[in-house]
């Protein structure tokens, strides 16, 4: 199924995975049904909040994507989407699209692509990459399967 934002179209992916680039760089790697691999690095904290999810770890306290989840939950909210929307001096961005009980109007959060991944990843919620930013960032070598040996250098 084809998402349309503002004419442009998005593209499901699928959080292949974390990884770490030769330098220790650690990044989630996103795929399309294309074989479109994207990776996007992110911070140590936010791969392990996601690696949790993953391996569905229970942590004795809530910790940070789950208590953000819980408030807008408590207070009427539904992260419907996350979206990669923006790729711009090889930084990626992203939005929360949140939509509150029995309301139509649904709003976007900016956020970084790693809270969003967290986040989506925690809910359920279906995350869509810009098909014109997926081809600006993908990579032109299959990732998934490689030694962190053959993982391209990342300049950001």
């Amino acid at each position: 199924m084809g998402w349309l934002v503002m004419g442009d179209e998005l593209c499901p992916v699928t959080l292949r995975g974390l990884a770490e680039d030769r330098l220790g760089y650690e990044f989630a790697l996103l795929e399309d049904d294309r074989g479109r691999q994207l990776p996007i690095w992110i911070g140590r904290c936010e791969a392990y909040a996601i690696q949790i999810k993953l391996q569905q770890l229970a942590m004795p306290r809530p910790m940070t994507h789950e208590l953000l989840c819980q408030t807008l939950a408590k207070l009427g909210g539904t992260v419907t989407r996350m979206l990669v929307d923006d790729l711009w001096q090889n930084i990626f961005y992203a939005k929360l699209c949140v939509r509150r009980d029995g309301e139509e109007e649904e709003i976007q959060v900016d956020c970084r692509p790693a809270d969003g991944l967290a986040i989506a990843l925690r809910i359920g919620a279906p995350i869509l990459v810009r098909d014109d930013v997926l081809e600006e960032g993908k990579v032109t070598l299959p990732l998934d399967g490689e030694t962190d040996q053959d993982v391209p250098d990342n300049d950001t």
